[in-house]
């Protein structure tokens, strides 16, 4: 079931982490259309990230915080968002993306939330593509494995799901990673993209839509299941869509190589999406950047 009219009289407040995070400027607004919101994340989100939804500061790496807040509020769900993703400090990883998955599944159990937790394609190794709802994690990063890692916590819930999806992007508001290639461009470096890196790209929005889908109207769903665009596309190639959509360059800078023998990156992450084609989630990719000229840039 796709959407749902308002619950807002009397309802239990839906909890997303992760509030300030690039998701959640499509997430929170969404949901709270729905029923109350409370985001919650360590620095205030822009005004317009937070739509209807009430904000509070949380540190998801403190235990007794998350536990004290999920008690004072009885959410109905949790949406849990918050992550230390790929170019933050590897440090970062353990305590954001297992302890605080451990800290969200404990408190989530003692109040009777249901969690939804977003976990990323690269928990694969990039050998045995394309990877089924179910398949084990085969971590071959620091970041896969701390989200492997995190998915084992919040397996301990009485009521999760645990959505892996891909490389997630808007066409309003500009993803981190076209950020960074931005700021290189700019700076004179010479951008590297890989072309035997292969990803299933998914639109913000429709990635928003899913989770708030699997918290409010598709309760029955556990487990994992993969939510991806449906288009297959190497990074090279997404690469340069993304730039071109921003009018980013110059062309001469960006340079295709390749990845195999690297260290540490999965190749192919196809996914497959028989759990969310059979819910009916929104599954718009990589089609919806519509490239210019050869290959974007």
């Amino acid at each position: 079931m796709i959407g749902g009219a308002p619950e807002r009289a009397g309802a239990r407040p839906l909890v997303v982490t992760g509030a300030s995070g690039y998701l959640a400027r499509w997430l929170v607004p969404l949901a709270a259309r729905r029923v109350p919101v409370l985001a919650v994340s360590r620095t205030r989100p822009e005004p317009a990230a937070l739509g209807d939804a009430t904000w509070a500061p949380l540190d998801v790496t403190d235990r007794a915080a998350v536990r004290e807040l999920c008690e004072a509020v009885a959410p109905r769900a949790i949406v849990h968002t918050a992550a230390a993703n790929p170019g933050a400090d590897p440090a970062l990883f353990g305590p954001v993306n297992v302890g605080a998955a451990a800290h969200v599944a404990e408190a989530a159990t003692r109040v009777g939330a249901r969690i939804v937790a977003v976990s990323t394609d690269t928990v694969h190794a990039g050998d045995a593509a394309p990877y089924a709802d179910d398949a084990a994690a085969s971590p071959i990063n620091a970041y896969g494995e701390s989200k492997a890692g995190g998915e084992a916590a919040l397996g301990g819930a009485d009521d999760v799901a645990i959505v892996r999806t891909s490389l997630i992007f808007g066409l309003e508001v500009m993803d981190r990673s076209t950020e960074g290639f931005r700021d290189r461009l700019a700076s004179g470096e010479r951008l590297e993209l890989f072309a035997d890196v292969v990803r299933q790209p998914i639109a913000a929005p429709a990635l928003a839509q899913a989770l708030v889908t699997l918290a409010l109207d598709a309760t029955d769903v556990v487990g994992t299941l993969n939510v991806a665009g449906r288009d297959v596309i190497d990074r090279a190639r997404f690469g340069r869509r993304l730039l071109a959509h921003w009018n980013l360059g110059p062309a001469a800078q960006v340079v295709d190589v390749r990845a195999a023998g690297r260290r540490g990156v999965p190749l192919d992450l196809r996914l497959r999406l028989d759990r969310a084609e059979h819910l009916g989630l929104p599954t718009d990719g990589a089609a919806i950047l519509a490239p210019t000229g050869p290959e974007g840039v």
